[in-house]
Formats: C-alpha cells, structure tokens, sequence
C-alpha cells in the first residue's frame, strides 16, 4: 500500500497518494515505514497548495515520528509551510528548533535549514 501510495505521488496523482498514504497510516500506524508515510502526505499537500493540511501533517509527523528518518524533514518542511503561511515567526523558531533536535542531520538538511532561516531573515 505504501509504494502504491508513493508511485503516485511520483505520478503527480496527489489526491490518490494522500489516500493511499491515510489508508497505509491508520492501518500500520507503528510500521517502520510510517514516519516516511506521514511525510509523503503532508507532501501531498504542500504540492496542491494546500498549506494548513501541509502545515497539520507535518506537525503530526514531527510529534508523533520524531525519530523515524524522515523526523527532521518533517521538522524542516513545518516550517517551510509555516512560511508560505506568512507566520515567519513561527518558522524562524521552527528553523531554531531543528538544530537542537537534530543535532546529526546530514549536512544538506543543516544547509536547507540555514537557507530558510536566510530566506525568511530568521535572526
């Protein structure tokens, strides 16, 4: 179910992927691939503009998934989409948040963060 859900976000069928994504998360919410799955939805989301959804999803996969593989890109696009919402504020302690956290990001995460914090004139 999951890589059905994910071969149609990479289709660009992004309300099938969203529901392949909720069907896969409420019936193995525990799976190891669940974390990638709440991230893939909030994706799905942000891609149709649909920022609160985004904004939603991914705050779920941060607290609920804070330690699966996609815990710090969850982190990293809340902020994003807390951006795109015009809450700079709340992205900036967002963006902050993401180094204490995630102290062993990859350094492309800790360069996306600093891009962001820049973008957005995070102190």
């Amino acid at each position: 179910l999951y890589h059905e859900a994910f071969k149609k976000l990479q289709e660009g069928d992004y309300a099938g992927a969203e529901k392949g994504f909720k069907t896969f998360l409420q019936h193995n919410p525990k799976h190891a691939l669940a974390g990638n799955a709440q991230y893939w939805l909030g994706e799905t989301y942000y891609a149709r503009r649909d920022y609160h959804n985004a904004m939603a999803a991914f705050a779920e996969g941060y607290k609920v998934y804070k330690t699966s593989p996609k815990g710090p890109d969850n982190l990293l696009k809340l902020g994003i989409t807390l951006a795109a919402l015009g809450r700079k504020s709340d992205a900036c302690a967002v963006f902050a948040r993401f180094s204490q956290d995630y102290p062993r990001a990859t350094d492309l995460q800790k360069r996306r963060i600093d891009q962001e914090r820049q973008r957005d004139n995070c102190g």
